[in-house]
């Protein structure tokens, strides 16, 4: 079990919740029932609340993860809620051809305080992480496992803070433990570690109004890739305060920009209107039905790791790596629960 932090491990000082007061150690003793479940040895590498969690960060934490992972049946990480799912997603990239389970969870109520939710969801990962053959990052919350790189926290203080989007959720964890049998399996190649990241890249919300030179202004601060967030399905204004040139000039100088939606369900199409296809003849990339902050972290990890020409960034980002991305391009194309919880 690796801590970094979190709710899950909050103390009240001064009258604020202070992240980092309990180590993965003493979660296990708080919980007494997880060495019947598992034989567990502890670590601790960050003590952070997650809103501090870095892209430097996702790095150390993918090492540990590959220098461990070949000496244990699964791995806990103990993570905060606001931030867990980016770094889910990160690691699903950093990390691949995992040969067991990773799960990530945390909690919505620190450890001392009644009601807390930390039992249930401690128990409920060390049971997926002990006892299933899930060979990929996952979040697991609420009685649900959910892929990494596909949850979203979707409600601030309730316990079912995280939902799958754009599939469902890989298992339910009640009295057993039951799988889709959607989960990557343990395959042939070896565990890979991608060491680099590039950290300039941002998400950008579109807003009527906006004014389009923000592009160019994040460009000459040093960002290498932009993630828009479009309206609908990946819809950008093309009159009055146009994105179009923007989004031209910035291919132009070989940076990437990726259109998602701002649907917390659906997918970024960007061919049903004009004011879609216009982004995509400038040289935009639609992100289908990846979460925008799935593509961010997918875009860090391709121009930290690859060559930076507009085909290769463009062919990575549509390619399917670690469950992020379906085969669907058309709206005639999506699954009929793709849009339910």
């Amino acid at each position: 079990m690796i801590g970094t932090g979190g709710t899950i491990t909050a103390e009240m000082v001064n009258g604020l919740w202070c992240p980092g007061k309990f180590t993965p150690h003493d979660l296990v003793n708080f919980i007494p029932e997880l060495k019947d479940i598992a034989s567990i040895i502890t670590k601790s590498i960050y003590r952070i609340d997650s809103s501090n969690m870095q892209p430097a960060y996702w790095l150390t934490l993918a090492k540990a993860l590959y220098e461990n992972a070949g000496k244990y049946d699964g791995i806990v990480v103990t993570h905060g809620t606001d931030t867990m799912h980016y770094s889910a997603s990160a690691l699903s990239f950093l990390l691949q051809n995992l040969p067991i389970p990773v799960v990530l969870t945390g909690s919505q109520i620190p450890p001392h305080q009644t009601g807390t939710d930390v039992r249930r969801n401690l128990v409920d990962a060390v049971r997926v992480a002990a006892e299933t053959n899930i060979c990929e990052i996952v979040i697991v919350f609420s009685g649900k496992i959910l892929r990494g790189n596909r949850a979203k926290k979707f409600r601030e203080v309730e316990f079912e803070a995280y939902e799958s989007v754009g599939m469902s959720p890989l298992g339910i964890i009640e009295h057993d433990i039951r799988l889709t049998g959607e989960h990557l399996h343990k395959g042939r190649l070896p565990l890979t570690l991608f060491d680099k990241i590039e950290k300039n890249v941002c998400i950008l919300k579109i807003t009527p109004g906006m004014n389009p030179r923000i592009i160019s202004k994040l460009i000459e601060m040093g960002y290498k890739g932009i993630v828009l967030e479009g309206y609908g399905p990946g819809h950008l204004p093309i009159e009055e305060n146009s994105l179009i040139p923007e989004i031209e000039r910035a291919v132009k100088q070989n940076i990437p920009v990726i259109v998602g939606t701002q649907c917390a369900l659906g997918s970024s199409w960007m061919c049903l209107y004009e004011v879609g296809k216009k982004a995509l003849d400038a040289g935009a990339i639609p992100g289908y039905d990846m979460m925008c902050e799935t593509v961010m972290t997918k875009l860090m990890w391709i121009l930290g790791n690859f060559k930076n020409d507009m085909r290769t960034i463009k062919k990575l980002i549509l390619k399917n790596i670690s469950g992020e991305i379906s085969s669907a391009r058309s709206a005639k194309d999506k699954r009929i629960w793709k849009y339910d919880f």
